[in-house]
């Protein structure tokens, strides 16, 4: 089966070796249409890794007693022994990584096929797990400010050592060509070969013993490395490029060479964004360069335009579109990649098969002792710096979102408002001791406020002994006894409360027809514990406004609300009771459909 993906990778996959030929057939189906131009996975990676996780399930299903040799026998059992295998093998969270796979390509084949159970528990599952996924999304934790300088330090102090390798270089080779004599002999005999390799793009082995036949690869990479970039040069190079663009790994490895040079200020690429919808999968960007060559490795586009430099000649020998390249040898494997890498003399673009690359980060950070803030708890020496792209992006996706005052539709370049909260701000550590410093500042005048008022809250306690003594539990609450039994049989509810005189507003003494909102700061609310679930929605709506409006435009719009809710209300009730109303929350509609007339301001 031929792909040819969105990131102009092309591979044909061979489903004929594959066990069980009904199920295999059924899945090559899938698998196309996975793959396909309308499927999710456009790309020769995600390719790569649906059909070998395909391949592993077909493979287990053929080791069992009683392998299922059609479609229809396939059962919900059958992928949990798969899971049960794989973790034999690996973690939990990679077990249901792949499994999940499976279940994408079964739900891409006709429902009539499958058996009833299996069905059942596709539907189940989507339901489940996109219950956990809004329960519990969020991605890593960015770095602490001492830790992305060291990190970004290391980068740029390697990044420049590259730099001037390579300049110094192109120096020697352009006086060989130009004044040759005005070197000395060994001078000219390094110029010879640099100007050999610059023309052929063949490195020359370098020979340690003529008698053996064998030569010295460091040697000959050491060699290659004056003119052309080298795996060694990877990581501090990846490193660099996404702590100056805020880009994720996969679009920095996907950079192209085609570029245009606005004015000499900034640059414009076209980058590839692998997680974005089909109509997104390209987006075009401009990166400021910088006023002067000193600012090359602090602003994006000078950085780009400098790997643009230091790449172009290794990219002569490889026609490669994507600007990066380096040289890895010929080697003597076998395979198209390294066909491809002997006819271009062992030049190579790094990433055109995988987006792993082969490089090591960890190797990098342990040899420039990078260390992170926390501690061996046994011996109290700081710990080795875990250096993850997605650490990186996301601290420069906190430091952007902190320099704009933490408004996110201004601070969101690279993704969407809900992909910067979800996947790179919720679950970070600075933004939320950040956040909360803010917060408190901003929402001093407003808890002053709304800790004067005094909210009625029927307590489960209370509520019990309205049952028994309705008198005298209405006369605590300032009510009637008929008015209570009205409101805690739920026939006087609003959105998240009960009002105990709609008919005259504290304010007008008319019929209230006000937001929503402000129920839970006027003297008429009453709140029970029936409404804790509306109420735990209910800030679920208000965080999510947080991240759409200023802080000072949310706590003057929302900020008594969410008060009200989290220091006077929630208090009142029990852990218990508050974990049986979050299973139980409503979906509300939009605060702007609930909020009508604003707060008062």
């Amino acid at each position: 089966m031929a792909f040819h993906g969105e990131d102009g990778r092309s591979k044909t996959f061979d489903f004929s070796k594959l066990p069980l030929p009904a199920l295999r057939a059924e899945f090559a189906v899938a698998f196309a249409a996975r793959t396909g131009v309308a499927g999710e996975l456009r790309t020769l990676n995600s390719a790569n890794s649906s059909f070998t996780i395909l391949r592993r399930f077909l493979l287990f299903l053929a080791t069992l007693k009683n392998p299922p040799h059609e479609l229809a026998a396939l059962t919900a059992r059958h992928l949990e022994r798969h899971r049960f295998h794989r973790v034999e093998a690996v973690n939990e969270h990679t077990a249901e990584r792949d499994l999940s796979e499976i279940r994408n390509l079964l739900r891409v084949m006709q429902p009539d096929a499958l058996g009833s159970e299996l069905r059942d528990h596709l539907t189940q599952y989507r339901q489940s797990t996109g219950l956990w996924k809004r329960q519990h999304r969020g991605g890593v934790s960015g770095y602490s400010d001492r830790e992305f300088r060291d990190l970004m330090t290391a980068a740029r102090s390697d990044v420049a050592a590259i730099r001037d390798r390579i300049d110094a270089a192109e120096r020697l080779l352009n006086a060989y060509r130009t004044n040759p004599g005005a070197l000395s002999d060994d001078e000219r005999e390094r110029g010879a070969v640099l100007a050999a390799m610059d023309h052929t793009g063949v490195v020359p082995r370098v020979h340690p013993d003529a008698d053996s036949g064998n030569w010295d690869h460091a040697a000959e990479t050491e060699l290659a490395s004056q003119l052309f970039l080298t795996i060694a040069d990877l990581p501090p190079l990846i490193v660099l490029a996404i702590g100056l663009s805020g880009r994720n790994v996969e679009t920095i490895k996907e950079l192209g060479a085609e570029h245009e040079i606005l004015d000499g200020r900034a640059v414009r690429v076209q980058l590839t964004k692998r997680r974005r919808d089909k109509q997104h999968v390209h987006t075009t960007v401009l990166w400021e360069v910088g006023p002067h060559q000193s600012r090359q490795l602090h602003t994006p586009g000078g950085f780009y335009l400098l790997l643009h430099r230091l790449t172009t000649r290794g990219r002569r020998f490889t026609g490669d579109t994507r600007v990066w390249s380096i040289w890895r040898g010929a080697g003597a494997r076998a395979g198209s990649l390294w066909e491809k890498s002997a006819s271009a003399h062992g030049h190579r673009d790094p990433f055109a098969v995988s987006l792993k690359g082969g490089y090591e980060l960890k190797a990098w950070a342990h040899r420039h002792g990078l260390t992170a803030d926390e501690t061996d708890p046994e011996t109290g020496e700081p710990l080795p710096l875990q250096v993850n792209g997605n650490r990186i992006k996301t601290t420069v996706e906190v430091r952007t979102v902190k320099a704009l005052g933490g408004h996110l539709p201004s601070a969101s370049r690279t993704n969407t408002i809900d992909v910067s909260f979800n996947h790179y701000l919720r679950g970070d550590k600075t933004v939320k001791e950040w956040a909360e410093k803010v917060l408190d500042a901003a929402l001093a005048d407003a808890e002053s406020s709304a800790r004067a008022f005094h909210l009625r809250v029927l307590s489960g306690e209370m509520e019990k002994e309205a049952a028994r003594a309705p008198e005298a539990v209405a006369t605590a609450l300032g009510t009637t006894a008929a008015t209570l039994k009205s409101a805690t049989a739920g026939e006087l509810d609003t959105l998240a409360s009960s009002c105990l005189d709609f008919d005259h507003h504290p304010d007008t003494d008319a019929e209230c027809n006000v937001s929503f909102l402000t129920c839970l700061s006027c003297p008429n609310a009453l709140v029970a514990e029936r409404h804790l679930p509306a109420l735990l929605a209910l800030l679920d709506a208000l965080q999510t406004a947080l991240q759409e409006l200023t802080v000072d435009a949310w706590v003057a719009r929302h900020g008594r609300t969410w008060l009200t809710i989290t220091r006077l209300i929630l208090p009142r009730f029990t852990d218990g009771q508050l974990e049986k109303a979050a299973r139980n929350k409503p979906t509300l509609p939009p605060l702007d459909l609930l909020d009508g007339p604003k707060e008062p301001q």
